[in-house]
């Protein structure tokens, strides 16, 4: 891993807290930009569409209302009946008309089709009265009754102007038609600066606008989804929304070219000024430090080139820096004392702990034995007093305090003796095979460490097994280590046990078996380090290998 320097540090910290705050100022811009599109766009934007949308449903209401009442009046069907009191009706439909907030023209027809009042100039009621305009409306409102729907038909000097027809038959008590009411309602929608309005019916079909727009052919106002739509090269912000009681559609459009340049520009310039000012700090920043840390650098120097004698003394020292030189040096002397102190300790503690090794025989194994002799020496003598001999060989080498490594044909030698007694007691249970390279009897082992891998196998195999083969196996491995290996054909080591033998030779539990084990292990790694040690490997019903791995010492 590549090491950092406080120099290079530093100039991170400058460079990363630079973006930051340069992050921080480009967020707190947009969020800006983006309240005031809230403010001054989108919320007047919804705000409009609302009253539009309110303004039109009410209006709608009160001329659907209007025109049902005005269908029902006594004083209008007795007028087209007689053809008397026309000044009162026409002050009645006047009156309506006027109190609307959207304008509106009528027309009034008596059974014969002829017109009877009307608040157009003559122009138009000729029109009317010579055409057919009205026919298509007067079959629908005899058939339904009332009527309401977008104007498709173009009239002349009206096409402009009316855009909505509400419509009646007036029936007499046989309900027969005796004459027809329309209201015309003109295209009056308040046009504004920045806002462009639209009424649609569910088909969006455009019923009022307050400002031309590229319309289809169908007269059909043709809009992209979402609230951002462009037109040639405008870009609007849309609310739509819709009066649910004849699914009539508010549409208002908000030009936000300004604000996309604002916005386009704004980030230019602030990506622009960003850059150059983190450009600024990477150049001047080194300049700075270079001068600020030349006495960080100089004890950095001294320190990294373990000169403890070296004088430490420059014309600008800092105090901080100066306190750091004294510590350092004071530490210094005392942490080699302390080195000193603690490798004599480390010695003799390693000392003792492998004489406390090699001081631990396994006391079972010695009772067994003896017990074997009782026997032995009843039934044969002979027998009883070779095992004898051979455990005292055992013992006294066991006792034997005066070499902790010795050659390896003479702990072989032991082996063979532990190997014969355990035979005396087991008979043609246990059998077992040494294959040991030559060139290796000479090399030098912890004394007594392979015993107790081989005493393990015999333990906990020798009960489960008919007849249990032990194999020691010793070679040279890349001519710098020596390998050593215990098989046995016992039945192996579940997986959780080996589990636990493992955090056992780690000492992440204290538990009273396997000592054997974990003995040996001690004994190598205070010896050779802890990169070395026991390796187990074991198949179920196949038996355990356990490896040891040591510098080969000859």
């Amino acid at each position: 891993m590549k090491r950092k320097t406080m120099k290079d540090e530093i100039i991170r910290s400058f460079i990363k807290y630079a973006i930051i705050i340069v992050a921080i100022i480009l967020v707190i811009y947009l969020l800006s930009l983006y309240l005031i599109f809230r403010a001054s766009i989108v919320k007047p934007n919804q705000e409009m569409n609302q009253q539009i949308a309110t303004e039109i449903e009410f209006g709608f209401n009160e001329y659907r209302e209007g025109v049902a009442q005005f269908v029902q009046d006594d004083a209008i069907r007795s007028f087209l009946r007689k053809k008397t009191g026309s000044s009162t009706v026409n002050q009645m439909l006047y009156d309506f008309r006027n109190n609307q907030q959207m304008f509106s023209n009528f027309v009034l027809l008596d059974a014969d089709e002829e017109i009877v009042a009307t608040s157009y100039y003559k122009e138009i009621y000729e029109e009317l009265d010579q055409g057919a305009f009205l026919k298509e409306f007067m079959d629908k409102a005899q058939q339904d009754g009332l009527i309401e729907e977008r104007l498709t038909k173009q009239m002349k000097d009206i096409d402009s102007d009316a855009a909505y027809v509400f419509a009646g038959a007036l029936t007499d008590d046989s309900q027969q038609p005796i004459g027809y009411l329309f209201f015309f309602l003109g295209n009056q929608l308040p046009s504004t600066n920045n806002h462009l309005l639209f009424i649609m019916d569910p088909y969006d079909n455009v019923i009022f606008h307050s400002r031309s727009f590229p319309f289809s052919t169908l007269g059909k106002l043709e809009l992209e989804q979402g609230h951002y739509i462009q037109s040639a090269t405008d870009y609007f912000y849309k609310t739509r929304s819709t009066i649910s009681e004849n699914q009539i559609q508010v549409v208002t459009l908000t030009p936000i070219n300004a604000y996309r340049l604002l916005l386009l520009y704004g980030l230019l310039t602030m990506i622009i000024s960003s850059l150059l000012m983190i450009l600024v700090i990477w150049i001047v920043t080194p300049k700075i430090l270079k001068k600020s840390l030349q006495p960080f650098d100089a004890l950095v120097t001294m320190i990294s080139n373990k000169n403890q004698n070296q004088h430490f003394q420059l014309e600008h020292m800092y105090d901080e820096v100066q306190t750091i030189y004294e510590e350092y040096t004071s530490r210094v002397h005392e942490i080699n004392s302390l080195v000193d102190q603690n490798q004599k300790i480390m010695e003799k503690t390693r000392l003792s702990e492998m004489k406390h090794l090699e001081a631990k025989f396994n006391p079972h194994f010695l009772f067994n034995v003896l017990e074997m002799i009782k026997y032995e020496i009843l039934s044969d003598p002979e027998s009883a007093a070779t095992m004898i001999v051979k455990t005292a060989k055992l013992m006294r080498y066991n006792i034997n305090f005066g070499e902790t490594t010795v050659p390896l044909e003479k702990d072989l030698n032991y082996l063979e003796d532990y190997f014969s007694l355990q035979k005396m007691r087991y008979g043609g249970r246990l059998t077992y095979h040494i294959q040991v390279d030559p060139s290796v009897y000479n090399a030098q082992i912890p004394k007594l460490m392979i015993q107790p891998l081989i005493e393990n196998a015999i333990k906990h195999n020798i009960n489960l097994t008919k007849n249990l083969h032990v194999e020691l196996i010793i070679t040279v491995l890349d001519d710098a280590h020596l390998l050593i290996q215990v098989r046995d054909n016992g039945c192996g080591i579940e997986v959780e046990d080996l589990s636990s033998i493992y955090k056992i030779l780690s000492e992440e539990v204290k538990v009273t078996e396997h000592t054997g084990l974990k003995n040996t292990h001690q004994l190598i790694q205070l010896l050779y380090g802890k990169e070395y040690g026991l390796e187990i490997a074991t198949k179920c019903n196949e038996g355990t290998v356990i490896t040891l791995r040591i510098p080969f010492k000859g």
